[in-house]
């Protein structure tokens, strides 16, 4: 067996070298190492949460269906006027606003269609800038621009102004993301931020169109720290699961890229995804750029994992726009991916070859090893016999040594017993001789001198023999804490906890009843013999011992119980 061990250790460790070799060649220099390898990234705990809320993101979107079905449900059978129609269109654009584009388009264009739009131009104005914006995301851009130059923006309310300059500016940075990296792309941000610049002469500055541009076009100015502690200040008011706090989310990312912090920059994408999937808003760019940043540091599973849930998005939403941004990087993601695969397989691969020839050798092995075994079970079963036979013989000297033992305590107890109770009631035998002679003495006294009302009076009295047995129960009650001396705190044991035995404070001292059990450890059983021992009648003494039976633990073994208590 021990042959055996060796061999199977030394299998092992060849197994592990092997692993180590194969493994090492997925970690060469220059190439990132994944998560499991590298140290605690940002956010490791919020990557666990988008993960979660990834793989349930079918919840949330269903979620979101029914509670856009709730309201609608709430409006059948209502006659509305035009206002609270056209109200209500407003209404369900906004819930399906990143939600569905073809519904959201359905609700504006049935107000641009309304009586009330073409007679306000304010209103007219609210339903172009709602379309233009989701022409914007939908990659119209054409289309959406013309929708703003048919705006006055001097015919509208403050509200609508400020609506119109953000959708003038947001228009300018879809375009602007389209255009990276040609010579157009300045010219979009600087168009974004002249609007920019228009709405913070409008807006109210408490407002959040006033706080996003304003940093907006700070950090663009220049002033990125600036900007970053702006939306630091605001993000907290903001509830995830608003689109307006994803958004917020996810510039601050794109500050602290601009910042050169990309640690920050990969936390507030986690929370601007995770604000996206449980507020179902399909129209998102989180997990887009967080599958960028994934597959740089070489994490090609999660971050196809994440590029798929936002094609996903893009497709049931219906945003040419993401649709054209995710697949811009697809097939990096997708070739890394596929590659980190076969890399996978080919590894595994070669752990199988090396595992099936470690195997052989192991069979080869126990084989050998059990021919080995079946001869030593031949000599093993000889042994075991004579191992039986010796350890019967062991058994009964075991029994006999027990017997012996049982009998020299027996025989030391009785040897004490008999030693303590010689002496004892030699010596009280001697006292009562004595006060014997001394009491017919005196009485012959008085009848020589013929005092018989004396001799008649100490012929009557009872105090000599009371006196006696006072003595001899103090004799017997030392004698008997001598052999017992834990007597009273054993037989306490038997009893039930409300009814114990009071040590009394001359500690050689027995009451009626504990002598009574003290005559039954001694063997005396017979009521009458008790009686007679302890000058009662035999009705007390039947009522004592039908107390002390009640008063213990276990009434029916009481009696044999104080039998088995022990000199020591």
């Amino acid at each position: 067996m021990k042959k055996l061990v060796t061999v199977m250790l030394t299998l092992s460790g060849m197994l592990m070298a092997i692993h180590i070799i194969v493994g090492c060649s997925k970690d060469k220099p220059g190439t990132p190492m994944t998560t499991s390898g590298s140290a605690a990234l940002p956010g490791k705990e919020l990557y666990q949460t988008l993960d979660s809320m990834v793989e349930h993101h079918a919840d949330f979107v269903a979620e979101k269906e029914a509670q856009i079905r709730t309201f609608c449900n709430g409006l059948r059978g209502v006659n509305l006027t035009d206002e609270q129609e056209f109200d209500m269109n407003l209404q369900l654009f906004d819930e399906y606003l990143a939600f569905r584009f073809d519904s959201a388009f359905y609700y504006v264009n049935r107000n641009m269609q309304s009586p009330l739009a073409a007679a306000d131009p304010d209103r007219h104005a609210v339903c172009a800038i709602r379309m233009a914006h989701i022409l914007s995301v939908a990659g119209i851009f054409n289309n959406a621009r013309l929708m703003l130059d048919s705006i006055q923006p001097e015919q509208l309310s403050t509200e609508t102004r400020v609506a119109y300059y953000n959708q003038r500016a947001e228009l300018n940075l879809y375009r602007s993301e389209m255009a990276e990296h040609t010579p157009y792309f300045m010219d979009y941000i600087d168009s974004a931020q002249h609007y920019r610049q228009l709405l913070l002469q409008t807006a109210p500055r408490e407002s959040f169109d006033y706080i996003v541009n304003q940093a907006s076009y700070t950090c663009e100015q220049g002033d990125v720290e600036g900007a970053i502690q702006l939306f630091e200040h605001h993000l907290p008011t903001l509830q995830q699961g608003d689109r307006r706090y994803s958004i917020m989310a996810s510039t601050l990312a794109y500050f602290y890229w601009k910042n050169g912090q990309p640690q920050q920059q990969e936390y507030y994408l986690l929370l601007s995804a995770i604000s996206d999937l449980r507020g179902a808003i399909l129209e998102n760019n989180a997990l887009r750029e967080l599958a960028t940043i994934l597959m740089e540091r070489g994490e090609y599973e999660r971050a196809y994992r994440y590029l798929q849930r936002a094609s996903n998005d893009a497709q049931q939403y219906g945003s040419r726009l993401r649709s054209m941004q995710v697949a811009r990087m697809a097939p990096f993601i997708t070739k890394a991916y596929d590659a980190e695969r076969e890399h996978t397989q080919h590894r595994t691969n070669v752990l199988l070859t090396v595992l099936a020839v470690i195997t052989l050798l192991l069979v080869c092995f126990i084989i050998f090893n059990f021919w080995l075994l079946y001869k030593r079970r031949i000599t093993n079963g000889k042994i075991k016999e004579m191992n039986a036979v010796l350890s019967h013989h062991n058994e009964e000297m075991q029994a006999f040594n027990d017997q012996l033992s049982t009998l020299n305590t027996q025989m030391k107890e009785a040897n004490r017993i008999k030693d303590e109770y010689i002496g004892r009631f030699l010596e009280l035998c001697s006292s009562l001789i004595h006060r014997g002679e001394e009491r017919q003495k005196y009485l012959n006294r008085l009848a020589r001198d013929r005092k018989l009302e004396d001799l008649y009076a100490g012929l009557k009295s009872g105090t000599v023999i009371n006196e006696s047995v006072k003595q001899f129960h103090t004799n017997f009650d030392t004698a008997f804490l001598n052999i017992y001396p834990n007597f009273i705190s054993e037989v306490n044991r038997l009893m039930t906890p409300d009814n114990p035995f009071e040590v009394s404070t001359d500690s050689k001292k027995l009451t009626t009843e504990l002598r009574i059990l003290a005559l039954i450890r001694l063997g005396i059983n017979d009521n009458q013999k008790i009686a007679d021992i302890l000058r009662s009648s035999i009705t007390t003494i039947y009522t004592y011992r039908s107390k002390l039976k009640s008063r213990a633990l276990q009434k029916d073994t009481f009696e044999d119980d104080i039998r088995k208590i022990a000199t020591y």
